[in-house]
């Protein structure tokens, strides 16, 4: 069974690749998922990097030396770590890996970016109101794909890992909170659709018109939009959940089609990405990371599984592994879990991600790693060894010496 690790980035400060990866051995891991570049600068603690104890990762920049030539048809070209300009990690841990037998899987943010849609904004998503999202990719644009392909073929193709892992495939929807106020449901759902020309042209082309989604969809949001904000901040308790949308789209076939449509675009998407790593390097594991199906996700958007266009059963004949990102408690573990296994229904594996940072104590460690096998997981892996403690890699270590 595989037990995974994760890393950032350059985020091993001081700590060359060849004793980065015998500790994540020693930890009880034997496979190492890398993420190659970060859609967002997220700030880490880092308490065993005294030296570095307070880090901001940089927003895409990657953290390899990428072949030119590769991106020559690119309008979109990668830009290189500015805090690691002269080190190629993917170079390093994959060699690292292979010599010390860990498994290793480059991870990519197939659908987010957040300094991309800074500097190109017509790449990004555009909602019913015409404005552009400052986080996510539209993954029907030509040069969003033609760049994250060019990146597999690029990663794939010369340094040869065991897996390939996509992150936010794709994810492309509203948080719950805006600044001065709460979405209620059914304006959280219309403004998360994409309107740009790309969807448009797709859509026709599968018998959809998105101008007339578009206009149902503002009907539906001027009602929401009618609503004083401090009637909908009353009920924060109570609009948390997705009680609306089963209603919702039962009534609005329009808003349901929407839906189909996100989801066989982004299928279709997932199926060339993995077309092309099994290409260059077959035996690849082609994996993703998704949110469970069931409970809200653990980043600050609190994604909805059917608002973010992942479905395990959909995916399950694109992907060779799906990974459930499940960092709440065992009880949610185990239930999120058997959702998981149940919904891909043996044609994926199903690794459930777990949480080995922030709220997490040395002692829960077992007992989250034994809720996802109970719950049916393939796998775990734990997020992640670069932001862990001492003491919580201990645990897992002692945890994984069970195994044997």
């Amino acid at each position: 069974m595989n037990v995974w690790l994760t890393i950032f980035g350059p985020t091993t400060h001081g700590e060359d690749a060849a004793a980065a990866v015998a500790n994540v051995r020693r930890s009880g891991a034997n496979g190492l998922i890398f993420f190659t570049s970060l859609y967002h600068g997220y700030r880490l603690i880092q308490r065993r990097y005294p030296q570095k104890a307070v880090y901001a990762l940089e927003a895409d920049r990657v953290f390899w030396e990428p072949d030119p030539s590769v991106y020559e048809d690119c309008r979109i070209q990668p830009q290189r770590s500015l805090d690691a300009a002269r080190t190629d990690c993917l170079s390093e841990l994959s060699q690292a890996c292979r010599a010390q037998d860990v498994r290793f899987s480059a991870l990519v943010p197939a659908c987010a970016g957040e300094r991309l849609v800074q500097e190109h904004p017509d790449l990004a998503i555009r909602n019913l109101y015409g404005s552009r999202d400052r986080l996510f990719l539209c993954y029907n644009h030509p040069d969003v794909r033609a760049y994250r392909l060019a990146m597999v073929r690029d990663i794939v193709g010369r340094y040869e890992p065991d897996g390939l892992m996509l992150d936010k495939i794709p994810q492309t929807m509203l948080e719950q909170r805006a600044f001065n106020g709460l979405f209620d449901a059914p304006l959280r759902t219309v403004g998360s659709f994409c309107f740009c020309e790309h969807c448009r042209a797709e859509a026709a082309r599968r018998g959809l018109d998105l101008d007339e989604v578009r206009r149902r969809s503002l009907e539906i949001a001027n009602r929401s939009l009618q609503i004083p904000p401090h009637i909908i901040e009353a009920l924060d308790d109570q609009l948390v959940g997705d009680t609306e949308i089963p209603l919702l789209l039962l009534e609005e076939p329009l808003l349901r089609a929407m839906l189909e449509f996100r989801f066989a675009t982004a299928v279709g998407f997932v199926e060339e990405i993995g077309k092309l790593a099994r290409s260059l390097r077959p035996g690849i594991v082609f994996q993703a990371a998704f949110v469970p199906p069931a409970h809200v996700g653990h980043d600050r958007t609190s994604p909805r599984a059917w608002l973010t266009v992942q479905s395990y059963k959909l995916y399950a004949d694109a992907l060779d592994e799906i990974h459930a990102v499940v960092h709440w408690d065992p009880d949610v573990v185990r239930f999120e879990t058997r959702r998981a296994v149940d919904a891909a229904e043996g044609r994926t594996r199903i690794v459930t991600g777990l949480r080995l940072y922030g709220a997490t104590r040395p002692e829960e460690v077992a007992s989250l790693a034994d809720a996802a096998l109970a719950g049916g997981a393939a796998g775990v892996h734990f997020l992640g060894y670069d932001v862990a403690t001492d003491e919580l890699l201990q645990a897992l270590a002692a945890w994984s010496k069970t195994l044997r």
